[in-house]
């Protein structure tokens, strides 16, 4: 019994750092960017930026074609900048 609440307790706080850590939100982009962030809805990967500015302009782009809000944001796993939806 004792194993499973030390468990317990680690598995809580490793829950709560992770929530801590999280970067902050900016220009529209989700707070829990995963592995999924890479793929895009059809299931090929998505480009990498090397620039801000190359994915904003990437974005709006996409924007005017789709009519669908797109903003770009830096991938903290590979520190590219990928568009995604808003």
């Amino acid at each position: 019994m004792v194993p499973l609440v030390i468990l317990g307790l680690i598995a809580l706080a490793i829950i709560a750092l992770s929530r801590l850590s999280v970067a902050k939100r900016s220009g529209g982009t989700s707070l829990r960017r995963t592995a999924a962030s890479h793929i895009n809805a059809n299931g090929s990967p998505k480009r990498g930026y090397a620039s801000m500015d190359a994915a904003r302009e990437a974005a709006e782009k996409r924007t005017a074609m789709s009519k669908r809000p797109m903003s770009a944001y830096k991938c903290n796993s590979c520190k590219h900048y990928h568009i995604g939806h808003a």
